[in-house]
């Protein structure tokens, strides 16, 4: 779902749900962080493709989780406030100083294929 499609969802969401929004995307990041770290520990060294494969594809769903929180906390400040917002915020605040590590790990390309390319 683009940003602009989850947007308007969100909009048409009942306040105690859109709430619960957020605290959900995070459970499934922390289970997709937990993932990755299995993933990684069962293959240390990235040769089996379908694990490689797994793991880049949960880094993938992570951004575009973190970027649902993001959309979500507009709609909250523009249906329910300033002081919603500020709360919502302050708990995406600490999630992310908690997970700042693995979340900054996860954005970060595996060595190998920064240095893959074609050079003349």
């Amino acid at each position: 779902m683009n940003p602009e499609q989850l947007e308007k969802a969100l909009h048409d969401l009942p306040p105690t749900t859109l709430i619960t929004e957020i605290p959900e995307i995070q459970n499934t990041v922390v289970h997709l962080l937990r993932s990755n770290r299995e993933l990684r520990e069962f293959d240390p060294e990235g040769n089996d493709p379908d694990v490689v494969q797994a793991i880049q594809e949960n880094k993938d769903l992570i951004v575009r989780k973190e970027e649902h929180v993001d959309v979500t906390l507009t709609v909250i400040r523009e249906r329910l406030g300033m002081a919603a917002w500020r709360e919502m915020g302050s708990n995406v605040k600490e999630f992310r100083e908690l997970h700042a590590e693995e979340l900054k790990a996860e954005r970060e390309e595996p060595k190998e294929t920064q240095e893959e390319g074609v050079y003349l």
